[in-house]
């Protein structure tokens, strides 16, 4: 059986079944830069070779003038060495009015030259395979004669070919840097999701206790922040559950142990009497769905009542309840109650439950006679539970402290009782009065704008 959290095998199976996020930005950058090496590179290699075929027309017109002005006369034409031309590929020749060649080196015969000496405008043509550059003059026989500059046309095209493919290696340059940088931007990106994605699993598992680094990128971090407060209410909650368990089972104790002795005295006693038995079983069955209803109230954290809670009733209801587990083992409850005592701030339930916690705790770890008094205390009121045992030495304050979380019956009771308290604003103090144990429970006094109901009789 496959015992890993959901949360732990969904992230696997959604990484296989999607395309990672970092592939994603990685391509997605990588096309647009792709698209913007296009938008620019075509216009600019157009706009190369075009520069290239003007340079070469330039250089053939420069070289067919140098050649020109060396001419003198009909004679030297054919006679005459032609001037070097400074670059090395370019070839000149000289032509007749009819075109033919008559000096220098070119076709035998050329037909643009012989047109270009008809109209007398020099002209750049394509010719034989050669990007040629034609210049007619004049001499003073009126015999005009043609200087042809030429260049092969795959020395131009090599020239632009080449300017090309310098382009496309800083292209793919470029785009090998953009794939790094792609790369690092996807981590950047993709890590605190993953790490999220990671704290959420842990949540999911049960780590309440959540700590995701912070990345810089303010979204990412509110999340996480709001992962590591979802993560301390869950674990503020799940302690509370917790705890509930163990403080249910510890209030539970005493009533059911109290039904338990009244229902095994009746079975070992031929002589009782049924009817006072189940009134005993009765009173500690009440007592028990009592605490049942007070604890879970207190557990699903219920607001404070809207009415006043009376303390001398509550106080009263003790009498009930533990005189008989204190007549069992000789010992008596006395109940001092104020005839003047003013409502107090604190919920009805949680009063039970404190004094229920106080009383037992007097029953069971003290001695003689418990004392319970009721009375205004300043602005407030007071409840003090006093019995004639005695408290340990050391701190009082270690008596409230929690024994261990998987404590059974001890270190509970106390810590509970102060916990409720606290929870309603009141305070939980002990104290060794001479040779006895007193807990006192101080309560604010309830202060609404105005009062509709009189405390019972």
């Amino acid at each position: 059986m496959n015992t890993r959290p959901a949360t732990a095998r969904l992230v696997p199976s959604m990484r296989r079944r999607t395309r990672p996020l970092r592939g994603r930005v990685r391509a997605a950058i990588l096309v647009a830069t792709a698209a913007a090496l296009l938008v620019f590179a075509v216009p600019l290699a157009v706009a190369l070779r075009s520069a290239y075929v003007e340079q070469a027309e330039s250089s053939l017109e420069r070289e067919a003038s140098r050649v020109l002005v060396g001419i003198q006369d009909n004679k030297i034409l054919t006679t005459q060495k032609l001037p070097l031309v400074a670059d090395g590929d370019v070839r000149t020749g000289v032509y007749d009015a009819l075109g033919a060649r008559v000096n220098g080196t070119g076709p035998t015969t050329s037909a643009m030259a012989a047109r270009v000496a008809a109209n007398g405008t020099p002209a750049t043509y394509k010719e034989n395979g050669d990007l040629a550059t034609f210049v007619p003059t004049d001499d003073d026989a009126g015999t005009r004669a043609v200087v042809r500059a030429a260049l092969p046309s795959s020395a131009v095209t090599a020239r632009y070919l080449r300017a090309w493919a310098l382009m496309g290696l800083l292209a793919l340059g470029i785009l090998v840097l953009a794939w790094w940088a792609a790369g690092r931007l996807a981590r950047r990106l993709s890590a605190p999701l993953e790490q999220l994605a990671e704290s959420a699993v842990t949540l999911g598992s049960g780590g309440f206790a959540l700590q995701v680094p912070r990345t810089g990128v303010r979204e990412v971090d509110v999340v996480g922040a709001v992962l590591e407060e979802s993560g301390r209410r869950l674990g503020d909650r799940f302690q509370r559950e917790r705890a509930f368990s163990a403080d249910a089972s510890h209030q539970l104790r005493t009533p059911i142990t109290a039904l338990r002795v009244t229902l095994e005295g009746a079975a070992v006693d031929p002589g009782a009497e049924v009817g006072t038995v189940s009134s005993e079983a009765l009173t500690q069955v009440d007592r028990l769905e009592s605490t049942v209803e007070d604890l879970l109230a207190l557990a699903r954290d219920l607001p404070a009542p809207a009415e006043p809670v009376w303390v001398g009733p509550v106080v009263a209801s003790l009498r009930d309840r533990y005189r008989s587990p204190l007549a069992t083992r000789g010992r008596s409850l006395v109940l001092d109650i104020s005839d003047s005592l003013p409502p107090a701030a604190l919920a009805e339930a949680a009063l039970r439950q404190v004094l229920d916690v106080l009383v037992d705790n007097a029953l069971v770890h003290g001695r003689g006679t418990v004392t319970v008094t009721a009375q205004s205390s300043g602005t407030g009121v007071s409840v003090a539970v006093d019995d004639e045992g005695t408290l340990p030495d050391g701190d009082l304050e270690s008596l409230f402290s929690r024994r261990s979380p998987k404590a059974r019956g001890t270190g509970i009771g106390l810590a509970l009782a102060r916990s409720l308290a606290e929870a309603e604003g009141a305070r939980l103090l002990a104290a060794r009065p001479g040779n006895g144990t007193r807990f006192t429970l101080l309560m604010a006094e309830w202060q609404p704008r105005r009062i509709r109901e009189r405390a019972p009789a």
